[in-house]
């Protein structure tokens, strides 16, 4: 998480931390690779450098790690706390999860919605566009605001800011659109409904303090860095 917040943070802290993270990030893993090679287990990087030294590079093995820690911890953990807030503030969709666990698979989804662990990402037009009266030309750059295209009432109707777990969603953009697509959408998909799945099997009246609860710094990424827990309401 150290690393996470180093690196992802870095536009709005400075590049100092951000380096120092990566060294660090890079230096860890370089370490493992090599220590996994001839010491394989059942993780992720045993998987990939037995795939074969001809065909894995410590560099793409590198990047692959440094891409699940930067663009899959911090994305996972703000979509977490924010189901927390919102199953707490809404505790008869909760009661809707607990009565019928078949609900669960959408009511990740609409947590993604909802949530929206990225707010934004920047992206180049690649053609003129006039969007709400402003013309944009082709190679600019543009913020595109995923958090509030997810509670677009042209996409998700009069009720798109209401939290629904049975709400029809036949698509949403927390994983962004087209070549750019979330490459880790499916097992952050997996990971929010194992995860959740187990909270309400285990603690179905917790409850959190969001008003107590701290966010991580950074300009796109919403997710706490602290969100006081209780396990009952």
């Amino acid at each position: 998480d150290r690393w996470t917040e180093q690196i992802v943070a870095a536009a709005a802290q400075g590049n100092i931390g951000a380096t120092e993270g990566i060294a660090d990030l890079l230096g860890y893993f370089s370490e493992l690779i090599e220590r996994r090679r001839t010491d394989p287990g059942e993780d992720m990087v045993s998987h990939l450098v037995q795939l074969g030294e001809d065909d894995v590079s410590i560099l793409w093995v590198l990047g692959f790690a440094f891409t699940m820690v930067t663009g899959g911890n911090d994305t996972t953990t703000g979509l977490l706390g924010g189901s927390a807030v919102l199953l707490t503030e809404h505790r008869d969709e909760r009661r809707r999860l607990l009565d019928d666990p078949g609900l669960l698979p959408n009511a990740v989804e609409e947590l993604l919605r909802l949530t929206s662990p990225v707010q934004g990402l920047a992206r180049t037009t690649t053609r003129d566009v006039e969007v709400g009266g402003t013309s944009i030309p082709a190679g600019d750059k543009v913020l595109l605001g995923y958090g509030a295209a997810n509670r677009d009432e042209r996409e998700f109707g009069p009720t798109a800011e209401a939290f629904d777990v049975g709400r029809d969603i036949a698509r949403h953009l927390t994983f962004g659109y087209g070549a750019h697509h979330c490459l880790g959408a499916s097992a952050a998909r997996l990971q929010a409904r194992i995860a959740l799945e187990e909270l309400l099997a285990r603690c179905p009246d917790f409850s959190v303090d969001a008003a107590a609860g701290e966010y991580a710094t950074g300009n796109y990424v919403r997710r706490h860095l602290s969100l006081p827990f209780s396990t009952r309401s």
